[in-house]
């Protein structure tokens, strides 16, 4: 699991020319260096890249993809150093600035742009995420990002600060996803703080004053403790509600055991601006992802896992997909694997898992089936740990393995695996417990994968 601190300075960094000035914001070129330059991830990518088009730097149309392609473009350069794809960001961010009040785009897909803060909240972000990875910073861009922020009002009668502090659903989180990226982007930490603190209170409760949740508050545990997520071990009337988003629900209907059919997708699009958000606050040492019993998880967990085994047709699909590498990147999930390609595409914000990719070559089966392409064993997860761990590695072929954890003075401590196993990644689970059957004491150890006539080795540390 990769952690990056990103260090940052309160109040706004301004210049009056354009700069090179990477902060880090979404990834960094540091990070990406190590990652190969082929395979789906980066084949996915590209092509987005590709099609990326700074005529069409709108923010005015919440199905307008080209902000997720511009920051396509922006990865793409940051790895590869290519100067196409720089001018292309640098392109976009200007019409963005020179614009000003967003612009209204051309119909698309047969829908007309109307610029309310849902498009801005959508869209917006992604721009900033891909100014910083090319180092554009220019005072008519921040200015242009600041006014997004707090002074245009949307046709909805809205500024998007403003909206993500009255609208508990998918409309005010994606806001705070596009937030994040404006404050990040500028340097504001006050605003930043401001914004990652009235989220924590929205999960955490009291709800603040001005979040409105109108008159239907069935989906609530507690109706006089209202919630942005549902509080660990809600149950309502039999029905375990633990994790949901009371207001993305009632949209889809009220309450009721067992839950409606889904009509909508706003759950995920609930979480498609969270997990932004959380991204870039975690890169500024200000992480939610732990708070109030790990909210995020638990929601993905609700409609992934939970709700998708009892009841059918409520995990991730579509362009939701891309948050998948992601959540299991912070939370050692496994959610990512074995999907479909679009799990390495954008959604209606951002995207892009190839920032989160572990770097294995992958290809798929005559089936369809994922397999990986070259041997790897990955960094254990967490680490350090205490009491337990899980070590991922990835087959190409059926293959003989050991996995054997050794102490520095190469010593045996455990045998975590020993036999055949056929091609695909795997997990293995360790309590920390080494085979005279005593719990390792704090230190480091060597993790040791065999297979066939590669080697490889990882470091683990325990911390008691």
């Amino acid at each position: 699991m990769n952690r990056m601190l990103i260090a940052v300075s309160t109040g706004i960094l301004a210049t009056s020319s354009m700069v090179s000035a990477q902060i880090g914001i979404w990834t960094s070129a540091e990070e990406l260096a190590a990652k190969p330059m082929l395979g789906l991830p980066w084949d996915r990518m590209k092509s987005a890249a590709d099609e990326a088009d700074p005529g069409w730097a709108y923010v005015s149309h919440q199905d307008n993809n080209n902000n997720a392609h511009i920051l396509a473009a922006a990865i793409v350069y940051a790895r590869s150093d290519d100067e196409v794809y720089r001018a292309k960001v640098e392109a976009a961010c200007e019409q963005l600035a020179t614009t000003g009040y967003p612009a209204l785009s051309p119909m698309i897909n047969g829908k007309s742009a109307d610029n309310r803060t849902l498009a801005w909240a959508r869209e917006t972000g992604a721009y900033a995420l891909a100014a910083d990875l090319v180092g554009y910073r220019t005072t008519e861009f921040e200015t242009w990002l600041r006014n997004m922020a707090e002074v245009y009002v949307g046709t909805d009668n809205r500024t998007l600060l403003w909206m993500f502090k009255v609208r508990p659903n998918n409309w005010g989180t994606h806001a705070f996803g596009s937030l994040c990226a404006i404050y990040a982007y500028l340097q504001d930490t006050t605003r930043l703080v401001e914004v990652r603190d009235y989220w924590v209170q929205a999960v955490v409760g009291p709800k603040p004053e001005a979040l409105d949740y109108g008159d239907d508050l069935s989906w609530h545990v507690d109706e006089n403790d209202l919630r942005l997520i549902n509080p660990k071990g809600a149950v309502k009337q039999g029905l375990n509600i633990d994790g949901v988003m009371p207001d993305d629900m009632r949209r889809n209907g009220s309450f009721n055991n067992p839950p409606p059919a889904r009509s909508t997708d706003y759950h995920w699009g609930f979480l498609q601006g969270t997990i932004t958000g959380a991204r870039i606050l975690e890169r500024f040492g200000l992480s939610i992802w732990e708070v109030t019993d790990s909210a995020i998880y638990r929601a993905g967990y609700t409609f992934q896992v939970r709700w998708e085994a009892a009841y059918g047709g409520w995990k991730a699909d579509g362009d939701d997909l891309w948050m998948l590498p992601f959540l299991d990147e912070v939370y050692g999930t496994e959610w990512g694997e074995n999907q479909p390609e679009r799990v390495w595409d954008h959604g209606k914000n951002t995207g892009w898992a190839y920032v989160v990719w572990d770097g294995v070559i992958s290809s798929t089966d005559e089936q369809g089936s994922w397999l990986p392409e070259t041997y790897k064993l990955l960094y254990n997860y967490p680490n350090p740990f205490n009491p337990g761990t899980h070590v991922k590695f990835f087959l190409p072929r059926t293959t003989q393995v050991r996995l054997v954890v050794y102490n520095l003075n190469g010593a045996e401590i455990a045998t975590l695996f020993d036999g055949l196993h056929e091609a695909g990644g795997y997990t293995v689970s360790w309590d920390g417990i080494d085979k005279w059957g005593n719990p390792l004491s704090s230190g480091i150890y060597l993790c040791q994968l065999c297979a066939g006539t590669m080697r490889e080795v990882t470091k683990m540390m325990v911390l008691r």
